[in-house]
């Protein structure tokens, strides 16, 4: 089986998995040289509704819908930060007046961020173990290939493009937008306008909010990744073992 084959390199995948910030592919650490962000409150919260977040799949034998649930989830996660974000900045306008009105709005985006980030990651494991589950109750417990297929498909299209894609658009260039459109697009541009004291605070205090949110949003996705990898590892070693319990695997009975 091929990612059983992983047995044999497990030690060493579990150690990148804790060097480079996730398993499974290039995972950079959140840069401390870039910023942009927020300041303190004076300005409107940023909407509370959050994001349309699809729930954690109950009961259901399928592999298959199961791994449409997480991508849903994951996309609508995401979409629902971006559609955020998009209403904020446009609230905030081009003019560190609509920065400082909206102070609270920004900082409630952020927050935003990092809550559903963990409540993703949370999702994906209690989804994973599902996926699991089901594909114990089945798949021909003798069928290795099939065995080996449905493993790999978890691995490619959950652990592997569904982290890396949020990553990419959340992390990276979602943060990336909120840095340039704030921090280095508005509060600097009001540097020839301000009192210096206040525009330095001003400054810094959007450089504190942008880094601890985005440190935020990295740890809650780097632990997620990483358990969903240990997870993985544990069952895919059990099922190659001839033990198909989950539960006893993952020791959730516990």
């Amino acid at each position: 089986m091929k990612k059983m084959q992983l047995a044999a390199v497990a030690v060493a995948l579990s150690v990148a998995l804790v060097g480079c910030g996730a398993g499974g592919g290039t995972t950079p650490q959140p840069q401390a040289d870039a910023p942009a962000g927020e300041g303190q409150a004076q300005g409107q919260p940023q909407s509370d509704e959050g994001t349309t977040s699809a729930p954690v799949v109950a009961d259901t034998n399928d592999p298959e819908s199961v791994i449409a649930a997480i991508q849903a989830d994951f996309g609508a996660t995401t979409q629902g930060l971006l559609d955020e974000q998009a209403a904020l900045l446009a609230q905030v306008g081009d003019s560190y007046d609509g920065y400082a009105a909206n102070v609270d709005a920004v900082q409630a985006w952020y927050d935003l961020a990092v809550s559903e980030s963990e409540a993703l990651g949370t999702r994906t494991i209690e989804n994973a173990r599902q996926y699991y589950r089901a594909v114990s109750a089945t798949i021909d417990h003798g069928d290795d290939d099939a065995l080996d297929d449905a493993m790999d498909d978890f691995y490619d299209l959950v652990y592997d493009e569904q982290f890396e894609a949020y990553y990419d658009a959340i992390y990276d260039e979602g943060f990336e937008l909120m840095y340039d459109e704030l921090y280095d697009g508005v509060i600097a541009d009001a540097y020839d306008t301000m009192d210096y004291g206040d525009w330095f605070d001003a400054h810094s205090d959007a450089y504190d909010a942008w880094f601890d949110a985005k440190s935020g949003v990295y740890d809650a996705w780097f632990d997620s990744k990483s358990d969903v990898y240990d997870e993985w590892f544990d069952v895919n070693s059990d099922f190659y073992s001839g033990e198909f319990d989950v539960d006893a695997t993952l020791r959730l009975d516990e």
